[in-house]
């Protein structure tokens, strides 16, 4: 497959090696905190994780090196958003310890949606140019309930910080069980859903 250079807009280390696991090459340019600050939607969780795709892809192709001039470089920038949502509430990265204790026991034996919004930004790619794309996906999980030693043994843990929900799917595969929908999507990226946006960049 012959893509343009792939810039992962996120400083995500799952996001990282999800990509790297599905054999992509790329370079890693983080989005700025701004870029994810001051988003409110009405549309719910999928507008949400759309908006912020889209601004964190905006946020990256600022910061890349303008093209000089004869020597375009074409890039396609992926960045992704992902929330968790459980009875209609809206979990995203928890501020503390104790906003993480209360979206966990929110999660507790409850059935729940993880929700990605993915990105594609054309940067300085010549004609024929492609639009800029973005798409959502959405993953439907239980979690076990959990005892109170699991859940305090989890916060110890510090596992919980920078994630959606506050959880990983990583961390405690036997506390949550895919409904249906992606795994990858639920770590961070959702591969499935980024191979097909990439197939017509081949």
């Amino acid at each position: 497959m012959s893509l343009p250079r792939l810039i992962l807009g996120s400083g995500s280390p799952q996001r990282q090696r999800l990509l790297a696991e599905a054999g992509y090459e790329f370079v890693v340019i983080a989005p700025g905190a701004a870029a994810e600050c001051g988003i409110c939607s009405t549309g719910g969780p999928a507008a949400l994780v759309a908006d912020l795709a889209l601004r964190k892809a905006a946020d990256v192709a600022g910061r890349m090196a303008p093209r000089e001039v004869g020597k375009p470089v074409a890039s396609l920038i992926i960045a992704c958003d992902t929330v968790a949502e459980c009875g209609g509430a809206v979990l995203g990265k928890p501020a503390d310890e104790e906003n993480a204790r209360a979206m966990l026991r929110q999660l507790s034996g409850q059935v729940h949606r993880v929700y990605s919004g993915l990105c594609l930004w054309p940067y300085q790619i010549e004609q024929p140019a492609r639009p800029i794309e973005t798409r959502i996906t959405v993953t439907e999980l239980r979690m076990d309930r959990l005892s109170e030693a699991d859940l305090e043994e989890y916060l110890a843990s510090g596992l919980w910080r920078g994630k959606a929900g506050a959880f990983g799917y990583q961390d405690r595969v036997g506390w949550l069980h895919i409904l249906a929908g992606s795994e990858a999507n639920v770590i961070g990226l959702p591969i499935e859903l980024l191979e097909e946006m990439l197939a017509p960049w081949a």
